[in-house]
């Protein structure tokens, strides 16, 4: 069900426009999209997860358009840098993340039945 990616993580999701992996024993999270890399923790990663699922739901409210085109922004806490993702690829990261979620909870399921 997951694919190793090594002794010690596996990987949740991968698509193209990233992946993200587990590590099997601090359950840490690694996020890598495109040129960005992010760590962090599981309650780190449901935040991000819940502001991902708040932004599909509310898309207009987050629409920016630049030069013809439309892009999704999301805010970061460093001051003055956001993730901008075209819409195309705000589906690939909304699928990103939702099927990572997913594997998270089978993960968990699966290793408490053992």
């Amino acid at each position: 069900m997951f694919k190793e990616t090594s002794n010690h993580e596996h990987i949740l999701h991968e698509n193209d426009l990233g992946i993200i992996v587990q590590c099997k024993k601090c359950e840490k999270i690694a996020l890598v999209i495109n040129n960005l890399h992010y760590t962090c923790k599981l309650e780190d990663f449901q935040e991000f997860y819940n502001n991902i699922q708040n932004i599909d739901c509310h898309i207009e409210n987050y629409i920016y358009e630049n030069n013809g085109k439309n892009y999704v922004v999301i805010n970061t806490d460093i001051e003055n840098i956001n993730l901008v993702f075209n819409l195309h690829q705000f589906e690939q990261l909304t699928e990103l993340f939702f099927q990572s979620k997913y594997m998270i909870q089978i993960h968990k399921i699966l290793s408490n039945q053992f």
